[in-house]
């Protein structure tokens, strides 16, 4: 039995409040370039790793009432992860549209990667490495650039002073403001520095 969604609901890639083209960056700051990802490709779909979790959604009820929480649909989704094949990844987008709206998705989304750093770092990489293949429901660079400027700025640093945004999501930091990004975060926080950012624990 394939689990495919009753209702397609159009999901849409929210633009960054973070200004990506900030005052040029200053000498002493280190560069972190993004690597370049290739355009995602249209995948043909394999439901079949859907089947292996019993993710039962009815159809006689409300939208509303059918997310009752997304704790089945994270584990599904960590499943899927961890099998690191692209065409899974399309396949489970299209049954996640289950959900209430795009904000949903994105949050399984997101905890799935959270969950998946936990218990399985190499697919957890692996998935941020093909981070494209989840767009347009959860830019991973988005997601990742905002969270740096929060921690950063929680703590006191100064956008376009202690860290900087440049063109290509470049991101610019003292060294100051890079040892502090290393302080008291997850795993997941971790691998999106490393992959994501390419930065690395001195």
């Amino acid at each position: 039995m394939y689990l495919t969604s009753q209702n397609s609901i159009p999901v849409y890639n929210p633009i960054s409040t973070i200004d990506p083209c900030p005052q040029s960056s200053r000498s002493e700051y280190s560069v972190i370039q993004f690597p370049t990802c290739p355009s995602l490709n249209q995948l043909s779909r394999r439901p079949s790793v859907l089947r292996q979790k019993n993710v039962i959604v009815s159809c006689d009820r409300g939208r509303e009432n059918d997310f009752y929480g997304d704790e089945s649909y994270v584990e599904l989704a960590v499943d899927v992860f961890r099998v690191q094949h692209r065409e899974s990844i399309q396949a489970l987008k299209d049954f996640l549209t289950v959900l209430p709206n795009p904000h949903a998705i994105e949050k399984v989304l997101t905890r799935t990667i959270y969950q998946l750093a936990e218990i399985d770092s190499e697919a957890c990489r692996w998935i941020l490495r093909h981070s494209t293949d989840l767009m347009p429901e959860l830019d991973v660079k988005s997601y990742g650039m905002q969270w740096v400027c929060l921690k950063l700025q929680t703590q006191g640093f100064v956008l376009n002073q202690d860290f900087q945004l440049g063109e290509n999501l470049q991101l610019h930091l003292t060294k100051k403001a890079e040892a502090e990004l290393w302080h008291n975060i997850s795993k997941g926080d971790r691998l999106i520095l490393e992959e994501i950012f390419n930065i690395h624990d001195s």
